[in-house]
């Protein structure tokens, strides 16, 4: 059973430990403990009910009578174990929860002990594997939930009396719930497999549904007056199916459903500012037709400018629609154009407009646009300039979206939320088109299951199929949304795995470098070394070493032992004059000759050279003995190990300091640049950066590499203009168009306004 709801901040604590002392602090960590300790156990219930259905479904999906039997054993012993699992799972997160209002926030960061992980990944594969599924499943919660755990970041912090708490040191933030199952699942060594399976459930029916309980804390402390202005969403998160049925048996309120709106001066400061860009973009629409603007859109219409032609009748806007929907069907997607030939059908269509809803010539306008769909026209043909003129989209893909004018103009007319509501699925399809179009690279697969076929997919369905229902972007959003996903899960797995293998890389390279320079002090120290102990600590130790460093560090007993075996062993064979020296080497050399075989042991030495070693070695120690030195004493003092440098060897850049490399420098992980190399233009996303070689991993929207560059190498691409930051990709298209347009319109309204 996991503990009882109270805990005890005062009893027992030492004096570097944190002390809680007001009554209404303690009353809220332990209402919050409450919270965690009845949704913890429920969730894990709906976990365990559903891994014996998944366990069964591929035992009977299996090909061979081997992978069935795996599956059928691995179903009965977590059936076995399901009480140990569930038990050591609550009861671990609750002594986190309950040790982080009690002690101090470590000093180091859990980036401390990932390290741990990737230098243990270079010699454990099933860690390897098991490592990639946890952190795909944290970095997928902490991404879904960043701004519920921002919150709970910053209320946790305020509790505690820290000025900022990151999400990883967060008790129940998903890295510690990750990490918490995969400790209780230490008690099962099954098949990696199936392991790898149960940590996919849990992320299916946990993780999924953890957000909720972040809804619930910030609610609870949000009630209490722990920063209610920290407003993180309007829709809450799903709740799991056990958790709505228990609410529902004791007659609470179904959760699920959407929070009320926040309260004045409560709401996001990105809504605010969005209202404002519309309305102020209105205002400046109207500004500039008054000063007979001729770049307005709608005053390319023949009587598109409402104001000197308002004794004409209006178009109302279901005309204005059914001559869309005539023009769209016109629209074709079977070959592509570039950004200047759409430039031109816009024109046409502008006129071809005019002729459908019989607005006659420009000299004798016959009918006229009423305000708003002036209004409309304008901005979305605006918009349209903004998307063929963005640097982040390739020009092929300019080109697909630039036929979507038409339709977004329609959904604009139809639908007046489309520009003040960002959730639109017309809007949220065409950000989304957008955000995939960016990281595409023109490698000439046009195929249907390609970026690209997929792309041209949406918008040929949208061309035939949109007349009226905006539910439409709607379906085509979601099935272009779970395509997306299932390549960026992909990616995301792709991207790690390369990750840990230049960390490793990088960490091998470090332990290398460390061991070099340990070694290589010895030799310095003591330049008269036998040929014997050289080779030893050349041919054997050096991988002990270094096996002892990776593991365990350099702080670490068995890095210890290693180094205090070089030592011993350099002193056996120094000579021993002094009968007391002699015997105190006689009772010694047993003990060192064990240390010396377990440790070539441990690391598989071959064993006919490791006796040709000892052999050498036993003629010193006989020579230290008689009080002489071994005749096979090098006269020149080399490298016991050649040094390792760091340095990118394929790097010829020169290294000047200035404002390129500190454009470089301030790159942030997940940001994109575009380069010109000897293959064309490349396009690649920051994936990781050495802290250590300065070395930078550029992967593409799969997640694989496509450049590791030295920072200088990418200061360079910079400094000669061959390379350049792209910059806002993780900005929504419209978000970024309606800004530019403003910035446009407020600059070309400064130039008409007298000095």
């Amino acid at each position: 059973m996991v503990r009882d709801n109270v805990i005890s901040f005062d009893q027992g604590l030492g004096g570097n430990r944190r002390r809680i002392a007001d009554a209404r602090t303690h009353e809220l960590v332990a209402n919050c403990r409450r919270h965690v300790a009845d949704t913890l156990p429920r969730l894990m219930q709906e976990l365990f009910e559903h891994i014996d259905d998944e366990l069964y479904q591929l035992a009977d999906k299996s090909t061979s009578d081997m992978l069935q039997t795996r599956y059928f054993d691995a179903m009965r012993e977590l059936r076995k174990l399901r009480e140990q699992i569930e038990q050591g799972f609550f009861k671990g997160q609750l002594t986190r929860y309950d040790d982080f209002w009690l002690h101090p926030l470590p000093a180091a960061t859990t980036e401390a002990g990932d390290l741990a992980n990737d230098e243990m990944s270079l010699v454990e594969n099933d860690e390897l594997e098991e490592n990639l599924a946890v952190s795909g499943m944290v970095s997928k919660a902490e991404n879904r939930y960043h701004r519920e755990l921002f919150a709970l970041n910053m209320r946790f912090a305020q509790l505690v009396g820290v000025p900022d708490l990151s999400t990883r040191q967060n008790p129940i933030g998903p890295f510690s719930l990750a990490e918490g199952f995969r400790e209780a699942m230490r008690v099962w060594s099954g098949d990696l497999g199936v392991r790898l399976v149960v940590f996919k459930m849990f992320d299916r029916y946990v993780m999924a549904y953890v957000g909720g309980l972040y809804d619930d804390l910030n609610d609870v402390l949000v009630e209490a007056g722990v920063l209610p202005k920290i407003v993180q969403r309007v829709r809450r998160n799903p709740v799991a199916p056990s958790i709505q049925r228990a609410r529902q048996e004791s007659g609470q309120a179904a959760e699920g459903t959407p929070a009320p709106p926040p309260a004045a001066g409560e709401y996001v400061a990105e809504e605010v500012s969005q209202e404002q860009i519309l309305g102020m973009l209105g205002q400046l629409l109207s500004a500039r037709r008054q000063h007979g603007a001729a770049s307005l859109y709608s005053r390319r219409l023949p009587g598109g400018d409402g104001s000197e032609y308002g004794h004409l009748p209006s178009v109302n806007s279901g005309e204005l629609v059914d001559a869309l929907n005539s023009l769209q069907r016109e629209a074709s997607v079977e070959s592509p154009v570039s950004p200047r030939e759409i430039q031109q059908l816009q024109t046409e269509m502008l006129l071809n407009l005019g002729r459908q809803l019989d607005m006659g010539s420009t000299e004798a306008p016959v009918r006229r646009l009423n305000q708003v769909d002036q209004d409309v026209i304008d901005v979305i043909g605006m918009l349209f300039d903004f998307i063929l003129d963005d640097g982040n989209v390739p020009d092929a893909m300019k080109a697909l979206l630039g036929r979507l004018q038409i339709p977004m103009l329609k959904v604009a007319v139809l639908d007046r939320t489309f520009f003040n509501n960002k959730q639109h699925p017309a809007r949220r399809l065409l950000n989304t088109l957008a955000r995939a179009a960016m990281g595409w690279v023109d490698d000439g697969d046009r195929s249907a299951k390609s970026l690209y076929g997929r792309i041209e997919s949406v918008v040929t369905r949208i061309l035939s199929e949109f007349s009226d229902d905006v539910g439409l972007f709607a379906q085509v959003y979601d099935d272009f949304s779970n395509f997306i996903e299932r390549e960026a899960r992909g990616a995301e797995v792709a991207e790690e795995r390369i990750n840990q293998v230049t960390r490793g890389q990088e960490q091998l390279l470090v332990a290398r470098r460390r061991v070099a320079q340990v070694l290589n002090d010895f030799r310095v120290a003591n330049p008269e070394l036998p040929m014997a102990v050289v080779n030893i600590l050349r041919e054997g130790w050096h991988d002990v070493m270094l096996l002892a460093y990776l593991r365990e560090g350099e702080e670490s007993v068995a890095w210890k032992h290693a180094f205090a075996a070089v030592e011993e062993l350099i002193w056996s064979i120094q000579p021993k004059v002094d009968p007391n020296e002699r015997q105190r080497l006689l009772k010694a050399i047993p003990d060192l000759l064990k240390k010396l075989r377990d440790g070539l042991n441990n690391i598989s030495f071959d064993q006919h050279r490791a006796s040709q070693l000892f052999k050498d070695l036993q003629a010193c120690h006989i020579a230290a003995l008689r009080g002489e030195s071994d005749a096979s004493v090098s006269t020149e003092v080399d490298e016991v190990i050649p040094e390792v440098t760091l340095a990118n060897v394929g790097v010829e850049q020169e290294r000047i300091e200035d404002e390129f490399l500190e454009r470089a420098r301030t790159l942030a992980v997940g940001q994109w640049i575009e380069w010109q190399s000897d293959d064309g233009m490349k396009r690649g996303k920051l994936s990781w950066r050495s802290g250590v070689t300065e070395n930078c991993i550029f992967v593409n929207r799969k997640g694989m590499k496509v450049a590791e560059m030295h920072l200088h190498e990418v200061a360079a691409l910079f400094r000669d203009g061959s390379g350049h930051i792209l910059e806002d990709v993780n900005k929504p298209l419209m978000d970024r168009a309606l800004e530019a347009m403003l910035g446009a319109l407020r600059d070309t309204d400064a130039d008409k306004k007298p000095d």
